[in-house]
């Protein structure tokens, strides 16, 4: 069955998101040309750079622990897609590459807390590393990709996979940890 008349038309002439763009970009968000972006959340628009391109859907979001440090944002390639309730948790850098999708409830989780004994978790010191994805890149839906990791360009990650170590160029990783399962043919 496919959607009626109406439906589309309301589609087309949906101006929300342009109203979107218009206010998130007068807060500093930085979007260049052809930018759809959905409800998202974002308390410091000027940490935040969008490539060319880029489709960003409703209710991601992007945190910053420390919005006044200038070594602190998340810049997004061109033509990135990110899907529905995604999570940027930003203590210093997550870079997405061009050309990359990441499917819906997926989280970028750049820190950690310490753990040593004898100390309460609440009162350890935080450790912090980039989050790096290159271009070409493929995360599938409900992900968790921790801090310190570079997905490269070409690879794939499973669904429902924790990333907590760097993936080679052109590799498929899946699993909790997640840990080679395949790679990209020609």
């Amino acid at each position: 069955m496919y959607p009626s008349f109406i439906a589309l038309l309301r589609i087309k002439l949906d101006f929300s998101h342009k109203l979107r763009k218009i206010y998130f970009s007068a807060l500093g968000l930085q979007i260049k040309k052809r930018c759809f972006i959905g409800k998202i959340r974002c308390d410091w628009p000027s940490k935040v750079i969008l490539g060319e391109g880029c489709e960003i859907h409703n209710h991601v979001v992007f945190w910053f622990r420390n919005p006044f440090d200038p070594e602190n944002y998340i810049k997004i390639g061109n033509r990135t897609y990110i899907g529905r309730n995604c999570e940027f948790n930003c203590n210093c850098k997550i870079i997405i590459g061009s050309d990359t999708l990441i499917a819906s409830h997926t989280i970028f989780v750049d820190s950690n807390h310490q753990i040593k004994r004898g100390i309460n978790i609440n009162t350890q010191p935080v450790s912090i590393s980039n989050i790096i994805v290159e271009d070409d890149v493929w995360i599938g839906t409900g992900c968790v990709i921790l801090m310190g990791v570079t997905i490269e360009t070409g690879a794939i990650i499973a669904a429902g996979a924790v990333v907590n170590k760097s993936v080679p160029s052109n590799e498929i990783w899946g699993g909790v940890p997640a840990r080679k399962i395949g790679e990209r043919k020609v």
